[in-house]
């Protein structure tokens, strides 16, 4: 009978402690950032990303319909960067921009440029 009281007190006070250690992740704000990134997204700086595609298109590092592609893609999120810096965007756009700018670094870095077999620019031969 001992032991029944011991295992009861001990059930009751497990769920007694995961109940209080979930009420904080409860009380978080609605529009908490899942999506961390290292600099701020201002619309400048989502700007100046039209030049880093042009500029990798004619280095070679990325086709010229990839650019056409990712140019595109940043004009559908452009408007949301001037939302997204004044404060006023909501989490799912914060998101979305994130998810785009992040594409397009990747695509235009010299890292990823320097996996690819052949450059596409005009006047490479193939290898």
């Amino acid at each position: 009978m001992n032991t029944l009281k011991t295992i009861g007190i001990v059930a009751a006070s497990t769920l007694t402690l995961g109940a209080a250690a979930a009420t904080p992740a409860m009380a978080q704000p609605w529009r908490a950032p899942v999506v961390t990134y290292d600099r701020p997204l201002t619309s400048s700086y989502v700007d100046s990303l039209d030049w880093r595609i042009n500029n990798a298109a004619r280095m070679g590092e990325i086709s010229w319909n990839q650019a056409a592609n990712l140019r595109a893609q940043l004009r559908t999120v452009q408007p949301i960067a001037y939302r997204v810096q004044t404060g006023v965007a909501s989490h799912g756009e914060y998101r979305r921009l994130a998810r785009v700018v992040d594409r397009i670094e990747r695509m235009t870095a010299t890292s990823y440029a320097s996996r690819r077999a052949p450059p596409y620019a005009y006047g490479y031969g193939w290898r």
